[in-house]
């Protein structure tokens, strides 16, 4: 017997669509199935990020990435000529 399935909309870009459309072709299966298989394993993958302890490695990573971009930004942090990073108080 077959689950019951949920219905969601996700909105992409045509040219990732198309992208999509071909690895789908190429597998002879739906749009549908190819995401609902993309997103399966997606989960997966992060099941097993999260029990190796990634997930906080991730977050951190994205914090410092985010407080870099901000630095830069404000001039805050800047690249010398000889390519270090510093900073101004």
């Amino acid at each position: 017997m077959s689950k019951m399935k949920e219905q969601y909309t996700v909105q992409l870009e045509p040219e990732f669509v198309e992208k999509l459309d071909k690895i789908a072709d190429d597998l002879g299966i739906s749009r549908s199935q190819l995401m609902r298989n993309f997103l399966e394993y997606a989960y997966d993958d992060a099941m097993m990020l999260d029990k190796l302890g990634m997930f906080s490695t991730l977050k951190f990573g994205q914090k410092l990435i985010k407080k870099i971009k901000e630095g830069l930004s404000t001039g805050r942090i800047f690249i010398d000529k000889d390519g270090e990073i510093k900073t101004r108080d």
